[in-house]
């Protein structure tokens, strides 16, 4: 009797770690899928959360670059915000194999606030230093996924030369963390370094274009979700990433076309000599409704192709809705 206990127990505790193992690796795959900005368009001036689009939304310097009107002359200029956005996800575990894994709707709620510390001339280029954190609640809509809900902390420092041909040079550091709301458990946490460039230029009266191009190295860590044969900086990577997106103004909507391609090179655990290419693509319309609050619609679609390692590409798309606050002072 004592034999058959033992062996119903045994039964029972490996496959409860069976079970927390496959949990385990569908948070990974799910945290792998999730697209990362370093940081917000308010920082950037890419784009103005109350729907002008940066060929609207800048004013000349002495140096002929393009000055962000949003901050001020001198001294510290701050923004705050909030977004809440419903939408359905096809594959929200980023899971590969078919279309649709589990598909799901999800409402994320996210607060943010940031500033620019100052705006200073150089010889031929405005220089701004900015720093920004964030707040993002997750939840899964479908009752069986409520097990997956996070919430997301970011936080960054940036610096922005604007020169007067357009073009704009950042660099800076952005942190990253996901913490489980069931477990309270923190799931992953990344350290992210990175340049880039961005060029905007206005087509027409009512147009804008935005090439925005980046590299930068995700220095991560999965220590919390013990997998077999797992490293806990595998999800670690150098990203290259290029972006094509058009702002379009007719009435009072603001359309907006944008597409993404990133590589990511690994090299750690079993992702070594692991390459993702990943595209993205866009499509958004936003309405002012004040100000301060603009509401919008948005499809997007994502493509995700792995070498080095089996079982691993996938497909996703979202569609929803966008409810956005913005405050700059």
């Amino acid at each position: 009797m004592k034999t058959i206990t033992k062996y119903i127990v045994t039964i029972a505790c490996l496959s409860q770690q069976l079970v927390f193992a496959q949990t385990a690796k569908q948070i990974r795959d799910r945290i792998e899928g999730t697209d990362r900005p370093v940081v917000p368009a308010q920082a950037t001036g890419e784009s103005a959360s109350s729907g002008d689009n940066v060929g609207n939304d800048v004013a000349v310097s002495d140096t002929g670059a393009q000055r962000p009107v949003q901050l001020n002359d001198k001294g510290m200029s701050s923004f705050v915000g909030y977004n809440s956005k419903y939408f359905f996800r096809s594959n929200p575990l980023s899971s590969s194999g078919e279309l649709k894994q589990q598909a799901t709707g999800m409402w994320t709620n996210t607060f943010f606030a940031g500033a620019g510390l100052g705006v200073f001339d150089a010889d031929d280029a405005i220089i701004t230093p900015y720093v920004g954190v964030s707040y993002t609640i997750n939840d899964y809509v479908k009752s069986e996924l409520s097990s997956f809900n996070y919430n997301s902390t970011g936080a960054y420092a940036l610096l922005l030369a604007q020169f007067g041909n357009g073009w704009s040079v950042r660099g800076g550091v952005s942190y990253s963390m996901d913490r489980s709301s069931e477990l309270d458990t923190e799931d992953y946490m990344e350290i992210y370094p990175n340049v880039g460039v961005l060029k905007s230029y206005v087509v027409n009266d009512s147009t804008t274009a935005i090439f925005d191009a980046s590299i930068g190295s995700h220095q991560a860590n999965t220590e919390a979700l013990p997998i077999a044969e797992s490293h806990e900086e595998e999800l670690s990577s150098i990203e290259y990433s290029a972006s094509y997106a058009i702002n379009y103004e007719l009435m009072s909507f603001t359309i907006i076309p944008k597409y993404k391609i990133s590589y990511k090179v690994y090299d750690e655990g079993v992702n070594k000599d692991r390459d993702d290419m990943i595209h993205d693509l866009n499509f958004k319309i936003e309405y002012p409704l004040s100000d301060s609050l603009k509401i919008s619609t948005f499809y997007d679609y994502s493509t995700r192709n792995t070498e080095g390692l089996e079982d691993h590409d996938f497909k996703s798309y979202d569609y929803g809705i966008v409810l956005g606050l913005n405050a700059r002072f």
